[in-house]
């Protein structure tokens, strides 16, 4: 399942005649709240690139950038908060609109489309507030959005909920196999302390004759 994620961070033009847009799309080690009661964090040396990872705008297919294997390509580098992107800005008519908002301070934050593979992550609960360290992604798409705030409610709530409801699902089922456990446990007991009643009744009777 793909998932979305935007980070609120500064982005930038870069270059004189060849534009660029330079952010930081993925932080690393830092806990963020995706919503109230769902906490996730990426850890350094989680993501691995797909063969072509993409740059759209507003994650718009028909507003490309570029891509890894484009000419000019998307640099991708690991820096000390996380991982920048370095996206070439097409001479297009998005593209252009796209110089001219990011120089006016418009576009707000980058985003990113990733999966994360069954044992790429581990999760838990603390104190009614679920938590998901991710330790393998594999990263799909990075780019500029105009609105982080549009994305967050609309795809990235969309796939976080489904992760989140996962994770409760996972701990009810734990919990009650936890309870079921519990119950056969006192189960045993209860049967070891009714042998053993029944065992004292029998020496009683023997003694008695």
């Amino acid at each position: 399942m793909k998932e979305l994620r935007f980070m609120p961070m500064e982005i930038r033009s870069d270059g004189e005649e060849d534009k660029k847009a330079v952010g930081t799309g993925i932080i690393y080690d830092e806990w963020t709240e995706i919503f109230p009661g769902f906490k996730e964090m990426i850890v350094r040396g989680a993501v691995k690139k797909d063969s072509v990872v993409k740059s759209y705008f507003n994650h718009d297919p028909s507003q490309v950038l570029s891509t890894s294997v484009s000419d000019p390509p998307l640099r991708l580098r690991d820096s000390e908060e996380g991982l920048k992107y370095y996206s070439p800005i097409p001479p297009t008519s998005y593209g252009k609109d796209l110089e001219v908002n990011l120089e006016r301070g418009n576009v707000t934050g980058s985003s990113f489309a990733f999966s994360v593979p069954q044992d790429g992550q581990k999760t838990w609960e603390d104190e009614g507030v679920f938590y998901r360290e991710i330790k393998k992604l594999t990263l799909y798409e990075i780019g500029p959005v105009t609105d982080p705030a549009y994305i967050q409610t609309s795809a990235q709530l969309r796939t976080a909920e489904d992760v989140y409801k996962d994770m409760v699902a996972a701990k009810s089922q734990a919990d009650e196999t936890a309870a079921e456990e519990a119950r056969k446990e006192e189960r045993r007991k209860a049967s070891q302390a009714e042998a053993e009643r029944e065992r004292e009744l029998q020496l009683i009777e023997k003694e008695v004759k």
